[in-house]
């Protein structure tokens, strides 16, 4: 969002400076504000195409047991934000197992909530789900910004957000599994 604005009054000021220079008829001075409007608009559209780094939040285990973030180094993860109530949840529950049975040990599921444990525990059970569950201290909404539940990302081996649906149950298709396929090479 920042870099956004930044290069809108980027390019508001490329344009000003372009608009005076008309005026001065200055051929010169034309031919470099647009060489300077060309740089401003490959510099904005480069930031655009950058991964992200994705945050994942300190968790801890079903057991109230640290996780260890460091097993994450040089994996692929999905993290899933999500919360017990929510109805978009439970349907994505289904597609991220058919996720992970397709690509077994090699990609990283991880189920994140809020919640208390109890709560956390008890979907789990309900669903019977073989997914890795995990409780965050850190405030999703809050802390990390999450919008709207279930928040699902992929991230590849360098940490990278790769993938995101906000909302997204679907996560068992054509596009995700060529995403997770080209994560994994």
């Amino acid at each position: 969002m920042c870099t956004k604005i930044i290069s809108i009054e980027i390019s508001i000021y490329a344009f000003g400076f372009l608009t005076y220079l008309c005026m001065v008829k200055l051929k010169t001075n034309i031919i470099l504000s647009l060489l300077l409007a060309s740089v401003a608009s490959f510099v904005f559209i480069k930031s655009m195409r950058k991964p992200m780094d994705a945050k994942i939040p300190a968790l801890k285990t079903l057991d109230s047991q640290a996780y260890d973030m460091k097993s994450l180094k040089g994996k692929v993860c999905v993290v899933s934000y999500f919360q017990t109530w929510c109805g978009d949840c439970v349907k994505e529950q289904p597609e991220l197992q058919k996720l992970q049975n397709r690509f077994g040990d090699s990609l990283t599921i991880l189920m994140v909530s809020d919640e208390p444990i109890a709560k956390i525990k008890a979907f789990k059970e309900k669903f019977q789900s073989n997914l890795s569950f995990y409780h965050s201290d850190a405030k999703l909404k809050t802390d990390l910004g999450v919008s709207a539940y279930p928040t699902t990302i992929l991230i590849d081996k360098k940490g990278r957000e790769k993938l995101k649906r906000v909302e997204g149950i679907d996560w068992y298709n054509t596009e995700t599994i060529q995403a997770v396929s080209n994560c994994l090479k």
